[in-house]
């Protein structure tokens, strides 16, 4: 894939700064379980997934989660994370994304 270039931001602001609870993948789904920094919890859910690169997703605090340009119909988004000295990665190429706040 060609490089990659950001897109923007996804989701309200109380999701940027929050925490990764779980990660479940299933079949050709991916769903994140994300504390916001309110303590709302927000599910996001990724279909028609065709990579996931995740190591130590539970509890990663996040900076934001981003869109960056994939090959079409193909989306990338990325977790980012506030800890640099932290391993954990989520990254997502999917068709779409759905975040659902409760």
């Amino acid at each position: 894939m060609p490089k990659s270039t950001f897109v923007g931001y996804v989701g309200e602001p109380d999701f940027h700064d929050g925490s990764v609870l779980e990660l479940e993948r299933s079949d050709d789904s991916v769903r994140v379980r994300v504390r916001g920094n309110s303590g709302k919890t927000y599910f996001v859910t990724f279909r028609n997934v065709k990579q996931l690169r995740e190591n130590r997703p539970e509890g990663m605090l996040l900076y934001a989660l981003s869109e960056l340009t994939g090959q079409p119909p193909i989306r990338r988004f990325v977790f980012a994370n506030w800890d640099d000295d932290s391993e954990s990665v989520i990254e997502v190429d999917a068709e779409t994304i759905e975040i659902r706040a409760e």
